[in-house]
């Protein structure tokens, strides 16, 4: 079979939309600080070994659990340690919570140096280059007067260069430009002194001042430039989960953003680590200004994470929170001369930032307690500032709430991508606007592979082809540095040298540089590739867990009586036994005279297929037969579900026209291991030339690397479409762009 795409490029389908493509950050992974946030001092204030209000720390298993029970990973505990900083050659050092800089200081530290000296480690290391100037300041106060060397030095004791600081009196900032002789990726800060009375320091950071746009609190020029390459429409900030924090006290808060970096108060990450909120809501919008994009701004909305033991605020905390919404928008767009206005003034922007148009209610919230929380937000906030668009995290219209646009995430597995290119064909063009605000191919595609960046771009030809109703999409999480992993894959990964992007990154480079002015009508007819699922059969029996049949299997059969359990039946077949973000399984639920088979796959659900079943007694007699792509379900002898697993096509596509250019766009995929010949039919003649752009590796599972960081990247050749034929490289992203001959 030939596969075809037959293209009417006159036909206008829908407009594009200007800001499909964008890019979401979120403080994960160490994405922030010693990331994006280029301070180069882990723990610069010394209150991260603080348990965070509200937790209780374990010492045996190193875990904080919350108020309502969640347990995280607290690995720095002040109890065994300052993290990050260490003390020789008879220097000793304390914390202290006694005459802290401010009140937004949890410690301090008492140094006595005794010709000693005390070394902070950095991230890793400190990198520094032969010629590059580094701004070290540190707040502190000493009863007699000590004179304080500071130095960058090699782990070996190498000076790369110094200065030396006199400190005196009550708390004062001190300050020096250092220049590194040598390039040292591994370099550490080192504070000596032949004082043996006490110094206090309150405060510490060290910063390059060659960065992003030269600000002084910026971000480290080489990942922010790699942003700014994929030509994004908006950002999305601050989170992510970390906005819902897994405790009151862990929430996101902007006024903590805001102001002098060591007045703005810490807050412990649910990802594990404590920030000092230096990439705060003023330098979000700084960037967004300089990069020239939209401004996504994401708040709380009264409750904390809901997959962590969730907490649902009262209604004074669900009032601050909505005060604190308030705050946020008025800092970005009130003028100077009001209160909000006037701070945003005083750090250095007179005028109303113009870049913040969305507004995010939440994260990731669902259900009754999140639909009272975005009907009180979203009315208000609404009414006050009619000139956004404002965003909802659930199908919220489902409940009769105002909704503009639903934030839609997915963590699947390449083939849940690649098979549902048609997901959002039969949306309601009257209805809500969609915002697929996070995906990514996460199951098998862990250090980002070309797999993956199929998959994706697969389902994002779908997305195109419905860009009136998605309107926007960005991929997820965007930063990693594999010292501080805790989650993958990420679309770039760094190291104190360097950074590079998965082949994810560089498909939506393409994607992102190839938009086009509309889309124009197109079929595209293509051989599929049939879903081979394989798994065991999981139910409850008698009150045991029972597991049958083999994770191989190909056709199996369960039959087998199943309790019924408060009203409800779960059967999982097709189970890989892997949990969270790599389960792959179906489940059929069957409770209230309904019936479904919903397929999880990773942190992705589908529903398969829906029916009706009443259930009476306390089981059920279940039979289930499976058989790679297919599956029969009967209950008590009654056939309930019988469907065929969508299948994966083996070519995607989207064709847009530039109109300014007069080109045809074709987006190709193939996702095969094989070349594909494509006909390519149009009703306005093409011209036999064509630029074509390539993303394609000898192997499903190439990837780059810190090693070779262009393994996977785009090639652009010039090619002869002979008789309207062109061959498709396998496993490849393809984008075509010819001259429409008029």
């Amino acid at each position: 079979m030939l596969q075809t795409i037959n293209i009417s490029p006159d036909k206008r389908l829908c407009d594009i939309s200007p800001a499909l493509y964008g890019i979401f950050f979120e403080d994960i992974s160490r994405a922030g600080d010693g990331g994006l946030y280029a301070e180069m001092l882990i723990n610069r204030a010394f209150d991260d070994g603080v348990t965070p209000e509200g937790c209780t720390y374990n010492a045996d298993c190193k875990t904080i659990t919350s108020p309502t029970g969640w347990i995280s990973g607290f690995n720095c505990s002040e109890t065994e340690g300052i993290h990050g900083w260490t003390a020789s050659g008879g220097a000793q050092m304390t914390l202290t919570d006694k005459d802290t800089l401010n009140k937004a200081r949890k410690r301090a530290l008492n140094v006595r140096f005794n010709g000693g000296n005390i070394v902070n480690h950095g991230f890793q290391g400190i990198p520094v280059k032969a010629g590059c100037t580094y701004r070290f300041y540190m707040f502190a106060r000493s009863g007699a007067a000590a004179d304080i060397n500071i130095s960058i030095v090699s782990e070996s004791g190498k000076i790369y260069d110094h200065q030396m600081l006199a400190v005196e009196g009550g708390y004062a900032k001190y300050e020096c430009l250092l220049e590194s002789s040598s390039d040292d990726g591994k370099a550490v800060l080192s504070l000596s002194s032949n004082s043996t009375d006490t110094v206090t320091i309150g405060f510490t950071s060290l910063f390059p001042t060659d960065t992003f746009m030269g600000r002084e609190n910026g971000l480290r020029k080489d990942l922010a430039e790699k942003l700014t390459a994929l030509k994004p429409a908006f950002l999305r900030f601050p989170g992510g989960c970390i906005v819902e924090g897994f405790s009151k006290e862990t929430a996101h808060r902007f006024e903590d953003t805001i102001g002098n970096v060591w007045e703005r108060r810490p807050h412990w990450l649910l990802w594990g680590y404590n920030t000092t909120n230096g990439l705060g809501y003023h330098e979000f919008l700084q960037f967004c200004e300089d990069a020239g994009i939209d401004a996504m701004y994401v708040f709380n909305c009264g409750m904390t994470c809901q997959a962590r033991c969730p907490d649902y605020f009262n209604d004074a905390l669900v009032e601050e929170m909505y005060n604190d919404a308030v705050h946020a928008i008025l800092y970005a767009a009130a003028p100077p001369d009001t209160e909000w206005g006037a701070k945003r003034a005083a750090n250095g922007h007179s005028e109303p930032f113009r870049c913040l148009k969305y507004l995010e209610i939440g994260n990731e919230n669902y259900g009754e307690e999140y639909n009272k929380r975005y009907k009180y937000f979203y009315d208000r906030i609404k009414a006050e500032f009619p000139q956004y668009a404002y965003i909802a995290t659930d199908h919220t219209e489902k409940s009769g709430l105002p909704t503009e646009t639903v934030d839609e995430h997915f963590y699947s597995d390449p083939i849940f991508f690649a098979a549902n290119t048609d997901m959002y064909d039969s949306l309601d063009r009257d209805g809500v606007d969609i915002y697929v605000g996070e995906y990514a191919a996460t199951i098998g595609c862990k250090k980002g592979n070309l797999y993956g960046a199929l998959g994706e771009a697969a389902f994002l030809t779908g997305i195109e082809r419905n860009q009136d109703k998605v309107k926007m999409t960005s991929y997820a999480p965007l930063f990693n540095n594999p010292a501080y992993t805790a989650w993958e894959p990420d679309l770039i990964s760094f190291n104190n040298h360097t950074s590079y992007g998965i082949p994810s990154y560089y498909m939506l480079k393409m994607f992102a540089e190839n938009r086009g002015s509309y889309v124009c009508e197109h079929t595209v007819i293509t051989e599929q590739q049939k879903r081979r699922e394989q798994g065991v059969f999981r139910y409850t029996a008698s009150g045991e867990k029972v597991t049958v049949g083999n994770i191989g299997g190909n056709r199996q059969s369960l039959s087998a009586d199943v309790d019924i359990t408060d009203g409800k039946l779960t059967v999982s077949f097709w189970d890989t036994c892997a949990e969270g973000e790599d389960q792959n399984r179906y489940d059929l639920v069957c409770e209230n005279g309904k019936s479904s088979v919903i397929h999880y796959n990773g942190w992705s659900k589908e529903v398969i297929c829906e029916g009706c079943c009443e259930l009476n007694g306390s089981s059920a007699h279940i039979e289930i037969d499976t058989d790679g792509d297919e599956f029969e379900i009967r209950i008590n002898g009654v056939l309930i579900h019988k469907a065929v697993l969508r299948s994966v096509p083996n070519i995607s596509a989207v064709c847009t026209v530039d109109e300014a250019a007069g080109e045809l766009i074709i987006k190709l995929v193939n996702i095969t291991e094989k070349d594909i010949a494509v006909n390519i039919n149009s009703d306005i003649q093409l011209s036999d030339k064509a630029s074509v752009t390539v993303l394609t590796a000898e192997s499903m599972e190439s990837g780059n690397s810190f090693e070779f960081p262009e393994a996977v990247v785009p090639v652009t050749n010039e090619v002869v479409i002979s008789n309207g034929k062109l061959n498709i490289a396998a496993r490849s992203v393809n984008v075509i762009r010819t001259a429409l001959i008029r």
